[in-house]
């Protein structure tokens, strides 16, 4: 086969696997989200949201959240999580950028299984004697860690560290956990009544939703509760994917199937190529036939030409898709596509597959080549 062929064929396929390996790792992250939601609906950790059918989020007092708590299974293990609207977050004066103060009771730690990297949680003691005390995420720690801090300042009052826990924990923007009734009377210093509880956490313990849910529509109702707009969720679930949970199944059978119509193309378009070889190698082949080549020898030459041509392309379409694929996700800030081992095997076995494939039709006609009208052309 001639250079010029030898490259098109390669760099037809590279472009085939290059697209291919783009759509292959987005499909990979989406399929990992999938995945990763999949297992947070699994979890025993759950929420109660006060909700309407909108899903807009209302607050809760702390007394009604305590008094949703009491009528939960006694198996069951909660915790209320409030929110702080504006506090300002400094140490020595200087402001401290961080996410949302929070303020919960003692059991989060154990709910949420927060790993401790220094001291401890919340204790109840902390929470009915509205202690001024802070457990921070490690990131907020880093800040102040230098200057040997003990303490930050939440609206100008100091409040103690006591504890440190992993900044990797996926419990969203909260950096800062303080007791949920200091929460409420020296940093907001409003009654507790006011909704500023906008979940109750709770560990399941295995109970089912609709037997959790049934015990508590049960109890509220001989109490006399109003619970209609009330819902329990999955602590991990996003509330927006309620409304279209199945976006992202069809995202990925579209990434799927756009991967599936850009190697056919390639595949076209190399069929193409090499069969206009073959066409300009008519000579030799017909004089290797008459001198006695055999078809088998023929369709053997020509595939294993192919798919040298394919393995050369498709590893340097691995190589572009690596270096796309670590620029993209450098210029986005985030993790948008998944590029690993897998994607590189993936990446090998589309241009093995293509090349044996494509190569099919151009070999056999080459080994259906008359030598005595090949010859006779000049």
């Amino acid at each position: 086969m001639k250079r010029f062929y030898k490259w098109l064929l390669s760099i037809g396929i590279a472009f085939g696997v290059f697209c291919s390996l783009i759509v292959f790792t987005a499909g990979q992250t989406q399929w990992t989200m999938i995945r990763l939601k999949k297992e947070a609906l699994e979890s025993d950790k759950y929420k109660i949201i006060n909700t309407d059918n909108h899903l807009a989020i209302y607050g809760m007092g702390l007394d009604f959240a305590k008094q949703i708590q009491s009528l939960l299974p006694e198996k069951v293990v909660s915790d209320v999580m409030a929110k702080g609207f504006g506090v300002a977050v400094s140490y020595e004066g200087e402001p401290l950028m961080v996410g949302q103060v929070v303020g919960t009771g003692s059991n989060m730690a154990e709910i949420l299984e927060f790993q401790m990297i220094k001291g401890r949680y919340l204790s109840p003691r902390d929470i009915d004697g509205y202690e001024k005390v802070c457990v921070i995420k490690s990131n907020v720690y880093d800040l102040v860690r230098t200057r040997n801090a003990t303490h930050i300042d939440l609206n100008g009052e100091p409040y103690e560290i006591i504890g440190v826990i992993s900044g990797d924990e996926a419990i969203g923007e909260e950096d800062i956990f303080v007791p949920v009734t200091t929460l409420y009377k020296y940093i907001e210093k409003i009654d507790e009544r006011s909704g500023l509880i906008y979940k109750i956490v709770l560990d399941r313990k295995g109970l089912s939703e609709e037997y959790i849910w049934s015990e508590l529509g049960e109890k509220a109702g001989i109490k006399g509760m109003d619970i209609d707009r009330l819902k329990l969720l999955p602590y991990q679930y996003e509330e927006a994917s309620l409304l279209n949970g199945n976006n992202a199944v069809k995202e990925f059978l579209m990434i799927f199937l756009l991967s599936l119509m850009v190697l056919a193309v390639a595949a076209f378009n190399i069929i193409h190529i090499a069969t206009a070889s073959i066409i300009d190698r008519e000579r030799e082949i017909g004089l290797r036939t008459a001198i006695g080549a055999k078809p088998g020898h023929i369709i053997r030459q020509i595939v294993c030409e192919i798919l040298h041509c394919a393995l050369n392309g498709g590893m340097g379409g691995i190589a572009a898709a690596s270096i796309v694929n670590t620029l993209t996700n450098l210029g986005l800030g985030q993790f948008s596509l998944s590029f690993n081992a897998v994607s590189i095997a993936a990446g090998i076995l589309l241009a093995a597959m293509t090349g044996l494939i494509t190569s099919m039709l151009p070999a056999a006609r080459a080994a259906m080549i008359d030598p005595a009208a090949a010859l006779r052309e000049e």
